[in-house]
């Protein structure tokens, strides 16, 4: 099979294009006409194209003869919602309707669990519904889904909402990482986070794209245990083999202060978008679900446990020089 992919230099994408080599397909990736050589050098014998889902005129060319399309591409942070919507939301329905006249075996959309918003203690997200995101990238991604689901009968769509994701090459874990080398931890009070190993995200989406009949989601997906963020400094303390971190406490309360600072030097000066959205995304509550709709619909089957997979992504870290 064909497949195109969109996103693939970025951390999921490069794994994905991996696990597509090692199962047989032909992988062709959509790149910017900015993306910078090293990156496709990364990603192994793959055909590119350059385009881009904000410029329609780009599209056809890029799906062109393909089986199916991953849909990975988007903006995690911008300094201006209408970036979030131009990009994640207008661009994938771009997309999708370059790819309504090709007799594709499947369109998975990668989308996020913002989409859906925070999650309640103890009560992790298992079914779709009731949707509040709470910034403009998850109204965004929520959006994208919207512009799917209305031609889910003429295309083959399936929508996917993971949680956090990590592994090797993952910058936000080595981030967290290199905080607890440091001894220093910063901790919600009550706040707990689902996560998914890269590779488990990756098998599912191998096997999503064989032609076949697939429900359309979205599906949440993780490793079922909902993890306090109190436990994940534990973890990262085992893994890194250091003494205890000093853990700073941070209220929801003093979070939610802080979300209008941050938004207001985003809006004046474009400055730290990514951190308007991180602090009002955790002083949400919670971001866990639990895959129990993608397990009975799709046969989705977590390989490892967050506990596992913090352990071996730490080593390669170590290897790799990343901490």
């Amino acid at each position: 099979m064909k497949t195109l992919v969109t996103g693939a230099t970025g951390f999921i994408g490069r794994h994905l294009c991996r696990h597509l080599i090692a199962a047989g397909h032909h992988v062709r990736v959509l790149v910017r006409p900015s993306t910078p050589a090293r990156r496709l050098d990364r990603l192994g014998e793959v055909e590119t194209i350059t385009g881009d889902v904000t410029v329609p005129q780009t599209l056809p060319d890029a799906v062109a003869g393909v089986d199916a399309v991953v849909h990975l591409a988007g903006v995690t942070s911008a300094a201006r919602a209408s970036t979030y919507d131009r990009v994640n939301a207008q661009g994938t329905a771009r997309l999708a309707e370059a790819c309504l006249k090709r007799r594709l075996s499947r369109f998975v959309f990668v989308s996020s669990l913002a989409a859906q918003g925070p999650s309640q203690p103890s009560e992790p997200h298992v079914r779709p519904g009731g949707e509040e995101p709470v910034n403009a990238y998850g109204r965004s991604k929520l959006a994208a889904e919207a512009a799917l689901s209305a031609v889910a009968d003429d295309l083959p769509v399936t929508i996917l909402r993971p949680a956090m994701t990590y592994g090797p090459y993952d910058p936000e874990l080595a981030a967290w990482a290199r905080l607890a080398q440091r001894r220093l931890l910063p901790v919600v009070d009550g706040l707990e986070l689902s996560f998914i190993h890269v590779d488990d995200l990756c098998r599912l989406i191998v096997e999503l794209i064989e032609p076949g009949e697939r429900p359309v989601g979205p599906f949440f997906l993780s490793d079922g245990e909902p993890c306090p963020m109190s436990a994940l400094a534990d973890m990262l303390e085992r893994a890194l083999c250091r003494a205890p971190a000093v853990r700073l406490p941070l209220s929801s309360r003093l979070l939610s202060l802080l979300v209008p600072v941050a938004e207001q030097a985003t809006g004046l000066i474009g400055a730290a978008p990514l951190l308007a959205r991180t602090l009002r995304e955790l002083s949400g509550g919670g971001w866990a679900c639990r895959p129990d709709l993608a397990r009975a619909e799709l046969g989705f089957e977590p390989s490892r446990s967050f506990d596992t997979g913090l352990s071996q992504t730490i080593d390669w870290y170590r290897r790799h020089q990343w901490i």
